[in-house]
């Protein structure tokens, strides 16, 4: 492996979050973000890093944590009574899937109504640009898809003209490096046995071979305004410890292996 595409999502989710993936920038090996545009943290997070130089941010489509940048009643199939997004463990636990497609997960019937996706996802662009002054450098689906999120995802990049990651996952040019240890549900005290670093080593070994690898992780911090938007909690300090860990920048030293940028990747196209 010559090159790594480090990405840490969720940037915005919380104040947490946030502050968890920044020293992840400063002091680890992340050098790709999604910014969540929909939360109350959102502005915050996208000043902190608006002016930052070496970090690639995109976006993260977030249909499943907070309350839409659409007005509510405008987009109902993606809220609750209360015109919050359903979580996606309700919409597993309530919906009858019947199978995969690709990365998708297929419904009997999709919960995702096509044309109020594709309003809530154009929306959330907009808001994008209006917090950072730039369009994304990257776009980027959370948590979970189905072939109609799928399919607005893919409108909406193309129509900003913006690189979507599943492009990039797809491609004969970038390995996926393998994360096996993050199963959903998740329970919290699994996430506390996990060993994120020695699990992740191991991956990375594996994958040397590859010409460039891909992998995706969720940094942050952990304080209470986290439990209240995810059950993706106490492994995100496990994948900060990760991040930031001298062992694992001593393996990409001893392997000569760059860390590189969704950027990088269009230059070489």
């Amino acid at each position: 492996m010559r090159k790594l595409l480090f990405q840490s999502d969720d940037y915005g989710l919380t104040d947490s979050v946030a502050d968890g993936i920044l020293k992840g920038i400063d002091q680890g090996i992340i050098r790709n973000t999604g910014l969540f545009v929909n939360m109350p943290s959102s502005a915050r997070a996208a000043e902190k890093i608006r002016d930052r130089q070496g970090i690639c941010v995109g976006i993260d489509i977030n249909l499943v944590a907070g309350r839409p940048v659409s007005d509510p009643a405008e987009v109902t199939s993606l809220v609750n009574p209360e015109g919050h997004f359903v979580p996606s463990v309700q919409r597993m636990r309530e919906g009858r899937i019947i199978g995969r497609q690709g990365m998708c997960l297929c419904f009997e019937e999709d919960p995702y109504d096509y044309e109020q996706t594709l309003l809530e996802t154009d929306n959330q662009v907009k808001r994008f640009i209006e917090l950072m002054g730039r369009k994304p450098d990257y776009f980027h689906g959370h948590s979970m898809a189905t072939p109609n999120t799928q399919k607005a995802a893919r409108a909406i990049a193309e129509k900003y003209d913006i690189l979507m990651t599943t492009d990039v996952m797809s491609g004969s040019q970038v390995s996926m490096i393998p994360c096996t240890w993050t199963p959903k549900p998740f329970p919290i005290e699994d996430q506390l046995k996990t060993d994120v670093e020695q699990e992740f080593l191991k991956s990375l070994e594996a994958s040397l071979s590859h010409e460039i690898g891909y992998f995706i992780c969720h940094c942050g911090f952990v304080e209470e305004d986290l439990m209240k938007e995810t059950t993706y909690t106490m492994i995100r300090m496990k994948d900060l410890a990760m991040a930031t860990s001298p062992k694992v920048r001593a393996f990409l030293q001893e392997h000569q292996i760059e860390l590189i940028t969704y950027r990088d990747l269009k230059e070489e196209r």
